[in-house]
């Protein structure tokens, strides 16, 4: 049998990810985006990783490309860090604030209706930037955590599916509508602007 069918026979015994599968997979890759970024920034005071999620909070099915994935929502983080309108718009939203506040900031990130890997990771983005506002709030970085995973499960999850799961984002990058420059839109800059999200 060919290397090509072999490839095809794979891919069409592959089990079709559900809605599940993509909540406990961005769960896995949320958590460890979260310890990545407080010890790149030498968070003091940071509480242990292990107490940042539920007990028995399940994880999976596994990734095959981990790594990777992780390198690219690093690469599209330590360019976010560089867009000075998300920090405005971030520093807008008060450390305890509401639910609803949080999903109305992260429904702006989306108000074109255009979907991609990289508005997708500016949500982990914005959740840890949340977490940083509530390091001394265990409870309060766990519904932050909660509120990223069910915002991409009740959102995204089909279009993440649609394209084979997480292990698709890496190839995002290299394709000429890789570059996370622009992922907020005009609309997301004036409305950061005007808007005092704690209102909402």
């Amino acid at each position: 049998m060919s290397g090509d069918s072999l490839k095809f026979q794979k891919h069409r015994t592959q089990r079709q990810l559900s809605k599940d599968d993509i909540a406990n997979q961005s769960r896995l890759l949320l958590h460890n985006f979260i310890g990545e970024r407080l010890e790149k920034e030498n968070v003091e005071h940071k509480p242990k990783l292990e107490d940042l999620q539920e007990p028995g909070t399940p994880s999976g099915p596994p990734l095959e490309h981990f790594k990777e994935i992780g390198s690219a929502l690093r690469f599209i983080a330590d360019e976010l860090d560089q867009d000075k309108r998300i920090h405005n718009i971030i520093d807008k939203v008060p450390p305890n604030a509401p639910r609803e506040t949080f999903f109305n900031v992260a429904n702006d990130f989306f108000l074109d209706g255009v979907i991609s890997w990289g508005r997708v990771a500016t949500l982990f983005y914005f959740g840890y930037k949340m977490i940083l506002k509530a390091l001394d709030k265990v409870a309060l970085i766990r519904a932050i955590i909660n509120w990223v995973i069910n915002f991409i499960v009740d959102k995204f999850a089909p279009w993440i599916i649609s394209r084979g799961g997480w292990e698709a984002i890496r190839e995002y990058f290299g394709t000429p509508g890789w570059q996370v420059a622009g992922v907020l839109i005009a609309g997301l800059t004036v409305a950061g602007a005007v808007v005092a999200y704690g209102k909402r």
